[in-house]
């Protein structure tokens, strides 16, 4: 995540806020706009502080999720003008800011804080932008976040509906308790509210630009295979790590379906998406070798045979659960969406009764589907 704080803060207004996202599994880069902070210059014009942006974001490996409060949020709308850049994105979130600015009432609000005479230059040259900033908004083909403040935020409803005539795929958000500058006054709120709906977004992002979308897979495309394993893990109860793997569970191709979207040694491109532990998982369900390990099913640990070393490395606790979690939930999308043959069937419910002694709830509901009767 790029973080970008507001006009007259500085990076250490983030740290509250990295701390929570740290935990949840990002990884976090702050930095001092100009004329803030530690930083040299000054912002005179939103051009070069969105140049700034851009220049980080070229720094980063691409599928960053970019944060921006206020200042920061514009300066972030205006560096994803350049397609270049747009394509390192996976996301934007919006700080209480929108693009479609009223003048008069940011004048009135900055001069009530007494911030308008020393920003004056600046902030007419914000105004004067507002039409291409809308526009590159409204053009923005990644998923956009809107977290608004409560009672003291300037951004009003009116703002809203304009936001979301521009970019329907906007979500919204409230941080009750918070004025304009919400990642000062609630930043625990703030960044498990980013953490909870950013979470999957470097991982469509990658997915997309390895083709997932175009790629055909029973029930339409691999990416739509993908997503509703996914919401299969999560109604069983997986974790974080589960539903991310669930969602890339494919990425390295399986012993059922041999399409790799990634070669063997881009892992890190993976991990950059969906965080180590999740990334392992997403591996050892890609190189697992089928015959060999569901022999043994029911055993614990479960000894997983790498079809393309021979290694065997024992699965138990968490593993476990949730490598037998994503093994059901992707037969049970196949047995919806596929021809099979009624053998064919009736071998996946074999092998989901033989899983569900490591997911007993789950495994039930499995085998009541209709699909497999």
């Amino acid at each position: 995540m790029l973080l970008l704080h507001a006009g007259g803060e500085r990076r250490r207004v983030w740290t509250p806020v990295i701390d929570v996202l740290v935990e949840a599994g990002f990884r976090c880069v702050a930095f001092d706009q100009r004329g803030h902070g530690d930083s040299d210059g000054s912002p005179r014009t939103l051009a070069l502080c969105a140049d700034d942006v851009a220049a980080m974001l070229y720094a980063e490996p691409p599928g960053c999720v970019v944060v921006g409060a206020s200042l920061g949020g514009l300066a972030a709308i205006a560096a994803l003008g350049d397609p270049a850049v747009r394509a390192r994105v996976a996301g934007l979130v919006l700080v209480d800011v929108v693009p479609g600015l009223d003048p008069g009432r940011v004048r009135r609000f900055l001069a009530a804080g007494g911030l308008l005479d020393t920003n004056a230059g600046l902030v007419e040259d914000i105004l004067a932008r507002v039409p291409r900033l809308e526009e590159v908004t409204a053009r923005l083909d990644r998923p956009v976040l809107l977290v608004r403040g409560g009672d003291g935020s300037p951004v009003t409803d009116d703002d809203v509906d304009r936001l979301l005539r521009r970019a329907p795929h906007t979500a919204v958000t409230h941080i009750r308790g918070a004025g304009h500058l919400i990642a000062r006054d609630r930043p625990v709120p703030l960044a498990e509210t980013i953490a909870a709906v950013t979470a999957e977004w470097p991982a469509l992002a990658l997915l997309r630009d390895l083709g997932a979308e175009q790629a055909g897979h029973p029930g339409g495309t691999l990416l739509d295979h993908l997503r509703r394993v996914r919401d299969q893990v999560a109604d069983g109860g997986g974790s974080r790590r589960a539903r991310l793997a669930a969602l890339c569970h494919a990425a390295y191709g399986t012993d059922g379906f041999p399409h790799p979207l990634l070669p063997p040694d881009q892992r890190a491109r993976l991990r950059a998406a969906i965080g180590d532990a999740a990334e392992s998982l997403v591996h050892r369900y890609g190189v697992c070798d089928r015959s060999r390990t569901y022999a043994h099913l029911g055993t614990t640990p479960l000894p997983l045979t790498d079809r393309f070393t021979g290694e065997t490395v024992p699965l138990a606790a968490d593993d476990l659960t949730d490598f037998a979690l994503l093994t059901i939930a992707n037969e049970l999308d196949v047995a919806r969406t596929a021809r099979l043959t009624p053998e064919a069937r009736r071998g996946i419910r074999t092998l989901i009764a033989a899983l569900s002694v490591y997911v007993p709830d789950f495994g039930s509901r499995a085998l009541a589907d209709p699909c497999l009767r």
